[in-house]
């Protein structure tokens, strides 16, 4: 039997500030992705700005919710999803099995740098 993998784009071009900080993608619907064997992905690019040389570490996570528009908390015991650094166009890719909920964000935390990331998310 084969298995679709379903892919949402959760951050396209987006900007982290130079001095760090935490962004948090769009709530992706869970109840439309197909997850017959509940394994997820998420596939990161990480750019430097500018002259830049590295636009620093990131660290990805999750946090979920029960509705769209609810309170997104990262669960208890949910770890790191992967770290990046971002040297010249860094691309990297983690799997991850996260808590069963309906509704999750996707939170990318800047180190010291700034930069431009990429993400997608991608689950069978």
């Amino acid at each position: 039997m084969a298995f679709k993998i379903q892919t949402r784009n959760v951050f396209a071009a987006a900007s982290l500030a130079v001095t760090g900080g935490t962004s948090l993608s769009d709530p992706i619907d869970l109840r439309d992705i197909v997850r017959s064997s509940n394994v997820f992905g998420l596939s990161v690019l990480v750019k430097p700005v500018g002259a830049a040389a590295t636009a620093g570490t990131t660290s990805w996570t999750y946090q979920s919710s029960q509705d769209r528009g609810g309170i997104y908390t990262k669960p208890a015991g949910a770890g790191t999803i992967g770290t990046a650094i971002g040297t010249s166009g860094t691309i990297d890719a983690w799997s991850f099995t996260p808590v069963v909920a309906p509704f999750m964000k996707i939170q990318v935390i800047a180190g010291t740098g700034g930069g431009v990331i990429d993400a997608f998310l991608n689950v069978m």
